[in-house]
């Protein structure tokens, strides 16, 4: 139904607290050419594209990829990626200033990366603002209160409880098939 598309290049950078990259400094590389051969494949598979966007520049790309028809209106969904280091922060004030980027009506989430203290209240401010969110262990292996996760699922119960607290449902998978 549903696949992941990165939407825009990246220089992938840690530093530790000593002063060396936490690992080889990387580029995401998601030229013009290969978010297209991307689109064209997920159009003929009728998937909707996830546009992860790790940078405020990829956000912004998402208009220009309507513009150009790479991308139809209303028929993908926009990705926040929040907390890699070289990226956008896990900040929920960012939150207001990048949907200004989106069109009113578009289907958004945030992917939060990071520990419990910027996750968890990313997570939180997505959901009071309407947009739908997603975590695992991928994106954190930690609990609201500090504790290590040792499952997913563990980190989706968590969430299920905080989109409860801001008045909210999860959707089940029909419901989601719908929303697209």
């Amino acid at each position: 139904d549903m696949a992941a598309l990165n939407s825009g290049s990246l220089n992938y950078l840690k530093a530790t607290s000593r002063g060396v990259w936490a690992w080889p400094p990387m580029m995401f590389d998601n030229p013009v050419e290969k978010v297209e051969t991307m689109l064209t494949a997920m159009r003929e598979r009728a998937i909707i594209p996830e546009c992860e966007c790790f940078d405020t520049g990829i956000v912004r790309s998402l208009a220009m990829y309507e513009a150009v028809g790479l991308l139809n209106p209303r028929s993908y969904s926009a990705s926040f990626v929040m907390g890699v280091a070289s990226g956008m922060p896990a900040d929920p004030k960012w939150l207001p200033l990048l949907l200004k980027e989106l069109p009113q009506e578009a289907l958004w989430q945030t992917i939060a990366i990071g520990r419990q203290d910027t996750t968890w209240p990313l997570l939180r401010r997505t959901a009071e603002l309407g947009g739908n969110v997603r975590t695992g262990l991928e994106d954190t292996m930690y609990l609201p209160d500090g504790r290590r996760a040792d499952t997913s699922g563990q980190l989706i119960e968590a969430l299920v409880t905080v989109v409860r607290e801001v008045g909210r449902e999860p959707c089940t998978p029909a419901e989601a098939r719908m929303m697209l």
